[in-house]
């Protein structure tokens, strides 16, 4: 890139996505899966009770997905390669690339165990920069990684995931809507098929539709806030900022329901996925948390948290999203729809200490 193109960027951000994490870790473990139908699979799959977690990209060629019940799968491709989750063998691989990164640069947010956002607003050359991390994470780990680069997180992990894998795609400051406007509804942040059946609906079949919309139709369809927000999105707009292991005093999730949700079953669902991915983060980390919160915003925009503090600290998913379902029984009302939940924890110490019970859970 030259220094005319480099000095455009008064904010670069990079987001790096590892490539079917979990199958391509199999991969460099046991040479002779390369290029296999390879299947990670949660769960009990003697049972096919399990679900995959992630799934090569020989694999993907059959029809399988993650979150595809391991029965199914087998019925698409009964010859493929299914192995169980080694969760500490994914993490020692995810912690030896977030450090290759931080070597990099130290303005390093991880927010899963195979995703990170970097800030390389300042560098010399962002694309040299951001090649930089695939290639040393190539060379010394032997993994793949689709790199995304913007002005914005947003922007940036949309453009991470649009070659993969392996790619780079680079989004020009200025260019951020013109990236955004041709891609479907359901690739923006937050929108599900519910909410993108309602967009269609309003005759708006991709991004751009909404971005040139009248907000006025969108914020009496989800409201005043998420409406705004929703365009603001689409425009390829967020100013949220990069926070680093060293500043956060809190790790979270939370998931913005563009469709108001009251089913406890879904809700239980989100607060699983939230506990899993703060599990991932909070080993990778080597930490435990002492305190569990939840975040509930309601369909009259009033917004409320509640936490509480473990007796042994943890780590443990189970453990998180019991402690999550315990909050929620007391704060939630079912049937009662939220527009917004969220799980965090914080109050963390080192990883030397034993484990809680594990809670009931919200669905009993």
């Amino acid at each position: 890139m030259s220094n005319e193109q480099n000095n455009q960027w008064s904010r670069c951000i990079a987001h790096l996505d590892l490539d079917a994490f979990y199958a391509s870790v199999e991969e460099v473990e046991n040479p002779a899966l390369v290029g296999q139908p390879i299947m990670v699979v949660m769960g009990n799959d003697t049972m096919a009770r399990g679900a995959i977690a992630t799934c090569s990209y020989a694999a993907r060629r059959f029809g399988v997905h993650s979150a595809m019940p391991v029965g199914q799968a087998r019925k698409l491709c009964p010859d493929g390669v299914y192995l169980s989750v080694r969760h500490s063998l994914y993490q020692e691989y995810s912690r030896r690339v977030m450090a290759v990164l931080t070597e990099i640069t130290p303005r390093l947010e991880q927010v899963s165990i195979d995703e990170a956002y970097l800030d390389l607003s300042g560098a010399t050359d962002n694309v040299a920069l951001a090649e930089l991390c695939q290639q040393r994470i190539t060379r010394e780990i032997g993994l793949s990684a689709s790199v995304g680069v913007a002005t914005n997180k947003l922007t940036a992990k949309m453009a991470s995931g649009y070659r993969k894998p392996g790619g780079l795609t680079i989004i020009m400051p200025g260019h951020e809507a013109e990236f955004l406007a041709t891609q479907p509804l359901e690739k923006l942040h937050g929108i599900g098929p519910k909410s993108a059946a309602r967009l269609r609906n309003m005759a708006m079949e991709t991004i751009g539709d909404v971005a040139k919309a009248d907000v006025r139709r969108l914020q009496e369809t989800f409201g005043p806030r998420l409406g705004l927000e929703l365009q603001a999105h689409a425009a390829g707009q967020d100013d949220g900022p990069i926070v680093t292991e060293r500043e956060a005093k809190s790790l979270s999730y939370e998931q913005t329901l563009f469709d108001d949700v009251s089913d406890r079953r879904e809700l239980w669902r989100q607060i699983q996925q939230m506990a899993e991915g703060l599990e991932d983060r909070l080993k990778t980390r080597r930490l435990v948390a002492r305190t569990v919160a939840i975040k509930l915003r309601f369909t009259n925009w009033k917004t409320i948290t509640r936490a509480e503090t473990l007796l042994v600290p943890t780590n443990e998913a189970a453990v998180i999203a019991g402690s999550a379902a315990h909050l929620m029984r007391q704060s939630w009302k079912r049937g009662t729809p939220l527009r917004l939940i969220g799980v965090r924890v914080s109050n963390f110490v080192e990883d030397d200490a034993p484990r809680q019970l594990i809670l009931p859970s919200l669905h009993r």
